[in-house]
């Protein structure tokens, strides 16, 4: 499928501001810029946590995750520890109260939280067995640009081009190796949507002469 934005300019992915969710719900968001705990979640029964961390500032970064069991103050493990930015995802089967505690220098992060049945867990797990890991499935999605998330466009040079939110403060960091020639003068150009369980994600774009060149990497940007 193909997607045409002709023109250039404005800004893509809104940012919510740090929140606490009720607990008992099927999906719930927490984002922030600092250290904290998020609130007390619920899940019934096997979750999925998918989780993104970035950066605006060339400080030295670190970030860690890790999981509590909100009803005994249990420590239950460390999720991730990393320096630097990126995104995961995480498979638990175990039900019950929770709450992630986060460790954020310089970095904003996004976990997103949802309950899945035994199925879907299974067939996760088969992925990871038959070699695709959930990281691996990351990897993808981070080469990906969610359909409608953004308005325009404007090209940096042909290995990076940027795309923008309504609110011109936010969009994505489009990168491409090889570089895709002829992207930094072109005036118009369509966008390809890759086909992964349903969901249209873009992962690559179409300029004028024929030329498709495939996103390296989309990063979440707060532009300036």
């Amino acid at each position: 499928m193909l997607a045409r934005i002709s023109g250039l300019f404005l800004s893509a992915l809104i940012l919510c501001a740090s929140a606490a969710w009720p607990a008992d719900v099927d999906a719930v968001r927490f984002t922030g810029d600092e250290s904290e705990r998020t609130a007390i979640f619920e899940m019934g029964g096997p979750w999925l946590l998918d989780w993104t961390v970035r950066s605006r500032t060339a400080l030295p970064t670190n970030f860690e995750m890790r999981l509590h069991d909100a009803d005994s103050g249990k420590f239950v493990g460390t999720i991730v520890q990393l320096e630097g930015t990126g995104r995961g995802l995480k498979l638990f089967e175990e039900s019950g109260n929770f709450q992630i505690e986060i460790v954020a220098q310089n970095l904003i992060w996004d976990l997103q939280i949802e309950a899945i049945d035994a199925q879907e867990a299974a067939r996760l797990k088969r992925l990871s067995e038959d070699g695709l890991s959930l990281q691996d499935t990351a990897t993808r999605k981070a080469r990906q640009v969610a359909e409608g998330s953004f308005s325009s466009w404007r090209p940096v040079d042909d290995e990076t081009l940027l795309l923008f939110a309504e609110d011109d403060n936010t969009g994505y960091r489009i990168s491409f190796s090889p570089a895709c020639p002829g992207l930094s003068e072109t005036k118009a150009l369509s966008f390809v949507t890759a086909f992964d369980d349903g969901v249209d994600n873009y992962d690559s774009i179409l300029l004028d002469d024929g030329t498709r060149c495939y996103f390296k990497s989309a990063v979440p940007t707060i532009f300036d």
